[in-house]
C-alpha cells in the first residue's frame, strides 16, 4: 500500500514538471532570463573595461548581489504565474476529473501539484543563480559563488514555495488575472504593513489608531510574513547584520503558513469539482 502510494506521489509530481516544461510561457521566460543575465554580464564587462569601476568597488560578489535582487523579484512574478496555473490548466484541459478518478485523495492532488510547480520555479532559481555566478565570476576575474550563498539559495526556496501556495489558494476563489493581481496585492501588502509596524514598539501598536493603522495590524498578525525571507537571504548574501528576531519571525511564520495550508487543505475538499 505505501509503495503506491509512494508511486502514486511521484507520478503526479513528475507528471505536473513535464506538464509545464511543454508551456511556450516557460520556454519564453528561461530565453528571456537567459538573455537578461548575458546582457548583464556584457554591461559588467564594459563598465569594468571603461575604467569607470573605480568609483564603486567592484567584485564578483556585489555584482551577483545586485543581479539576484533583481532575480528574486522576477521569481516572486515566476512563482505567481505557474502557482495559478499549476490548477487551472487541469480545469482547461478537462482532465481535474481524471486524476480524481485515480486512488489519491484531494490533499495529496494538491500537494503533488504545488511540489511539482516548486521543484520547476526552484530549477529555474538555480539556473538564473549558477549562471550569474559564472559569468559574472569570468567578468570580474574574482570568485563570486561563495558557501554561504548557499543558506541563501535555500532560504529563497522556501520563499518561493510560500508564494507558490499563496498563488494556489488564490486560484481556487479568482480567475488567472484576479488570482495573479491578488498575490501581487498580497506581497506587496506584507511589505507595507511590516515596514510600517516593525519600526513601532509594542506600547505603540495601538495607539493613535486609524483605518490604515488597524488594516496594517491585521496584515502583520494574520498573514505569513513572507518578505523576512528575502531580507534574511540578502543579509545572509551580502554578509550584511541580521537584526530579525529569528525565533518569533519564525514561529510566526510557521504558525500563519500551517493556516493558510490548512485552509486550502479545507477548500480543495469542499470545491465542488
Amino acid at each position: 500500500m505505501m509503495t503506491m502510494y509512494k508511486a502514486q506521489w511521484r507520478a503526479m509530481i513528475k507528471d505536473t514538471v513535464l506538464k509545464e516544461l511543454r508551456s511556450k510561457t516557460l520556454i519564453f521566460i528561461f530565453i528571456a532570463t537567459t538573455l537578461m543575465i548575458l546582457f548583464a554580464h556584457a554591461l559588467l564587462k564594459m563598465f569594468i573595461s571603461s575604467n569607470e569601476g573605480s568609483a564603486i568597488m567592484i567584485n564578483g560578489a556585489n555584482s551577483l548581489s545586485l543581479m539576484f535582487t533583481m532575480i528574486n523579484a522576477w521569481s516572486v512574478i515566476i512563482a505567481g504565474i505557474f502557482g495559478i496555473s499549476s490548477i487551472r490548466s487541469d480545469f482547461k484541459d478537462n482532465i481535474i476529473y481524471q486524476y480524481l478518478a485515480f486512488p489519491i485523495s484531494r490533499t495529496q492532488y494538491m500537494f503533488s501539484r504545488i511540489f511539482g510547480t516548486w521543484i520547476l520555479v526552484f530549477g529555474y532559481y538555480l539556473y538564473s543563480y549558477i549562471l550569474s555566478a559564472i559569468l559574472f565570476s569570468i567578468a570580474t576575474h574574482s570568485q563570486a559563488l561563495h558557501w554561504s550563498h548557499l543558506i541563501s539559495v535555500l532560504l529563497m526556496g522556501l520563499y518561493v514555495f510560500l508564494v507558490i501556495f499563496i498563488s494556489f489558494l488564490y486560484s481556487m476563489v479568482a480567475g488567472k488575472i484576479g488570482a495573479f493581481l491578488l498575490l501581487i496585492t498580497t506581497v506587496a501588502a506584507i511589505s507595507f504593513s511590516t515596514s510600517a509596524i516593525r519600526v513601532l514598539e509594542y506600547a505603540d501598536y495601538f495607539k493613535n489608531l486609524s483605518v490604515f493603522k488597524v488594516i496594517g495590524l491585521i496584515i502583520y498578525f494574520i498573514l505569513p510574513r513572507v518578505n523576512y525571507i528575502t531580507e534574511l537571504a540578502s543579509n545572509v548574501l551580502s554578509k550584511e547584520e541580521i537584526k530579525l528576531n529569528l525565533g518569533l519571525e519564525s514561529l510566526h511564520l510557521f504558525v500563519t503558513s500551517a493556516v493558510f495550508i490548512f485552509l486550502a487543505d479545507r477548500l480543495v475538499k469542499r470545491k465542488n469539482f
